[in-house]
């Protein structure tokens, strides 16, 4: 999980994207994909109409339709129309494999569908292609099942070798240079590395030896080694099924092939984009898409301010980046509460802003020198620094609440959340710094970083630690921070960072975080440098309950959900990090827009769900 400046409100062509790095993992040998987000993103729905289910029109559909969990905004099963989605830039790729876009990834579920997904409104997996989500007793090899009567747009079926054909594309490295390269590791063999479906000598290019597909309904993986986040990688785009007789390499962006609701009519790179039904979907074989409009029509480099003023005035339905209306926007909005809740959606960010304590700078190899500065912090003047309630609540922990296994802890409380000078001053006194002591902090140099920064400065100044600000550009910030040497050459011993999942999980963020056996000389994720054998120790057990839970879909001893929360409990009683605020983000939509709702898995709204009236 890779750690973010807090930046400023959202630019025009902002896309939050996911990085997916491979680093060492938690257990032996065992290895952890990381996500990493560089953009805030939003989650959990705090306004809306109600509870609903919308469910597909579609009478004969054998396959039900699963029931939303949440808030609804305008929940309806009217289909036709033509969905007016507006955009600040194009996606970075329309290519499933290559998109490494929140947002994108949403969208493409109108014309593309994965071995897994995720049920509406919530990050429990379910079967999507495939039939259900597998269990492993080993965590190594994984096998699915497809539906029956899965069909491409031109008719023709989609088979496990479509699937397996897919996930080949990601390894060629002039294709997929960055987000689902990650899981290449887990099925290429170090010895004799596969070069990608291009450059694949066998006849079917399928030679990726660790996918087997026996038949054409089955497709199974035999992992290099135990992995027990796998289904959630499955649930990504790049278990999108390619036909290799579609496939035009750089191209295919250009005209992906539809095994979902929709297909390409039209397309102009970084102008429109237009999707019509695709008459060979069948609805029995899809639990979750529904299919509302009759067409998708997508405007793209709009200036954002044109873009709310285009929904507020019905001309356009939705915005496709989802990072929130602009505040002159929202000033001008209606004010009548009907007209708000039918109007807006507001969401809790899954990004957690914190402080990172460099535990190899002094004083903060001291424990009581970090513990002081948890409990000095006033997480409500930080949520005021990062402009009110309505951008922020204060976070106690590292994971948030849209991730499985979150836990509710605050080993920190304080009165409204405004810190606890007294007892920062015990634990000053129990360190050996009475009298506090001058400290360097890493920020980013945007405006809402800085104030963050200096609300912390002045929360601090309070118990006599001089914070000195070191604001730095982006590019310099990470540079910074993920090089060990840098930060204990230079006295680094904050600094003021974000954390986004890249899927609902614990494991990569926590093992990332927070693993001593982790620290790297270079692009180093354990900004502080933590090295707690019980720490360790910890996230080793959570692991292999994750392991056994692989089903991602259920703990019925507990066993995972008791081994994660006290990894939790150990990790911020090290004070290594001190977790701040959650962003909250506010939409508009237009008046015709329905099924408005959040899906956390993606902390973005449910594009597939949307109609219009």
């Amino acid at each position: 999980m890779a750690p973010t400046p807090a930046p400023a409100a959202p630019r025009a062509g902002r896309h939050r994207r996911r990085w997916w790095l491979l680093v060492g993992g938690v257990v032996g040998a065992l290895a952890i994909i990381l996500p990493l987000v560089l953009i805030p993103r939003e989650d959990g729905p705090k306004a809306g109409t109600g509870p609903g289910q919308p469910t597909a029109a579609a009478t004969q559909s054998t396959t039900p339709r699963l029931a939303v969990q949440g808030p609804i905004l305008r929940p309806s099963t009217g289909k036709g129309g033509t969905l007016r989605v507006a955009a600040a830039a194009d996606c970075d790729s329309w290519d499933p494999q290559r998109s490494n876009s929140d947002e994108c990834w949403a969208q493409q579920r109108w014309f593309s569908r994965q071995l897994l997904t995720y049920k509406p409104g919530t990050t429990d997996l379910i079967g999507d292609l495939a039939t259900g989500v597998p269990t492993s007793t080993d965590a190594v090899t994984w096998r699915y099942t497809l539906r029956a009567g899965l069909k491409f747009e031109d008719g023709t079926s989609i088979t496990s070798r479509d699937i397996k054909y897919g996930i080949e594309r990601v390894f060629d490295a002039q294709l997929v240079t960055t987000g689902l390269k990650g899981l290449t590791r887990y099925l290429d063999d170090p010895n004799n590395k596969y070069p990608g479906p291009y450059q694949d000598p066998s006849p079917d290019k399928l030679g990726l030896r660790s996918i087997e597909t026996p038949d054409d309904q089955t497709i199974v993986f035999h992992l290099t080694t135990p992995f027990g986040d796998w289904n959630y990688l499955m649930a990504s785009p790049a278990s999108t099924p390619v036909p290799r007789a579609k496939d035009t390499g750089a191209q295919y962006a250009d005209r992906p092939f539809s095994s979902g609701p929709y297909k390409f009519a039209s397309y102009q790179r970084g102008q429109s984009l237009t999707l019509v039904r695709n008459l060979s979907w069948d609805p029995a074989t899809d639990p979750v898409n529904t299919a509302l409009p009759d067409r998708i029509e997508e405007a793209m480099r709009l200036p954002r301010q044109t873009i709310d003023e285009q929904i507020l005035s019905g001309h356009s339905d939705v915005f496709a980046g989802q990072t929130g209306a602009l505040p002159l926007t929202l000033d001008r909005a209606p004010t009548d509460s009907a007209m708000r809740a039918n109007q807006r959606l507001t969401v809790t960010s899954g990004v957690v802003r914190s402080l990172s304590l460099t535990t190899t700078v002094a004083p903060f190899d001291n424990v009581h020198c970090r513990k002081a500065i948890a409990w000095a912090i006033d997480r409500q003047a930080q949520v005021t620094a990062h402009g009110g309630p309505d951008e922020a609540v204060a976070a106690t922990t590292l994971v948030s609440p849209p991730m499985r296994y979150h836990s509710t802890l605050d080993l920190y409380p304080s009165a409204g959340g405004h810190g606890d000078a007294s007892q920062a001053r015990r634990e000053l006194a129990t360190c050996g710094r009475p009298a506090g002591f001058p400290v360097k902090l890493a920020v980013a140099d945007d405006d809402t970083s800085q104030q963050e920064a200096n609300a912390i400065k002045k929360t601090l100044a309070g118990i006599g630690v001089d914070v000195q600000l070191s604001a730095l550009d982006s590019d310099a910030f990470f540079n910074l921070i993920f090089t060990p040497q840098k930060m204990r050459d230079q006295g680094i011993g904050l600094a003021l960072v974000g954390y986004d999942p890249g899927w609902p999980a614990p494991a990569g963020l926590l093992a990332s975080l927070t693993d001593g056996r982790r620290i790297l000389a270079a692009n180093n994720r354990n900004l502080a440098e933590l090295n707690d054998p019980a720490v360790n120790t910890a996230l080793d057990d959570a692991f292999l309950a994750d392991i056994t839970d692989s089903t991602r879909a259920a703990d019925p001893a507990g066993t995972a959900a008791t081994r994660w929360a006290a990894a939790q409990r150990l990790i911020l009683d090290t004070a290594a990090y001190i977790p701040l605020t959650c962003d909250r983000v506010t939409n508009i939509y237009s008046s015709g827009l329905t099924n408005v709702y959040y899906q956390p898995a993606y902390d973005t709204i449910d594009f597939s769900a949307l109609g219009v009236r």
